[in-house]
């Protein structure tokens, strides 16, 4: 089974008022810790693809390839078009979309998810820690018409709610890697605690 796993990094960061992929977070631009985290995993499995989806990064890899999202300001679901557009739907696939503003996020807890949902019968997974869910997002190849099929804004989520009884919950024991930059306020928040850990 491969998993084509889809980083979306293509949005116009509204709520942050600047570009927020290239904003530094420990001397490093944000959108790095996904990469170099996906870059982990590739030495771990051989069935991934991963489309990064992206305005302004150029990744062209062994299994990462970067595709441009033109009309990513009127919202999600064009970004994911854009991915969807590069998938050989010939192959027994599933579909991860993670984002680009999650610098805690681990190789290994990608690893345990993708692994646990190939060993269950559901055919949508979610990170979790505690009540709280978050990004990334496993959907099966069943699922490929409905993320077309997202309108503006519209992201998987909708599709997550469409189908709770389909949806297993991956439960990961820290919160940090469940956390996303959305503002200003979010970045420097993750530095002073970075400061006093």
């Amino acid at each position: 089974m491969k998993t084509y796993i889809i980083y979306l990094a293509a949005g116009n960061s509204r709520r942050f008022k600047e570009d927020k992929l290239h904003a530094l977070f420990k001397g490093k631009e944000l959108y790095l810790y996904g990469i170099d985290t996906l870059k982990q995993l590739l030495k771990y499995r051989n069935d991934l693809e991963i489309i990064v989806v992206s305005n302004t990064i150029d990744i062209q890899e062994k299994y990462i390839h970067s595709y441009k999202s033109p009309l990513s300001e009127r919202g999600i679901s064009y970004s994911i078009k854009a991915a969807l557009n590069h998938i050989n739907q010939d192959d027994d696939y599933q579909m991860m979309f993670m984002v680009a503003d999650q610098p805690y996020l681990s190789y290994q807890t990608l690893n345990k998810m993708i692994d646990t949902f190939n060993q269950s019968s559901y055919s949508i997974c979610s990170l979790m820690f505690k009540d709280r869910v978050g990004n990334p997002v496993i959907f099966s190849k069943d699922y490929f018409n409905e993320l077309y099929s997202l309108k503006e804004d519209q992201g998987g989520r909708k599709i997550v709610n469409k189908y709770p009884q389909e949806c297993f919950y991956f439960r990961i024991e820290n919160e940090k890697e469940l956390y996303d930059i959305d503002y200003q306020n979010d970045l420097q928040k993750l530095i002073k605690e970075e400061e006093y850990d």
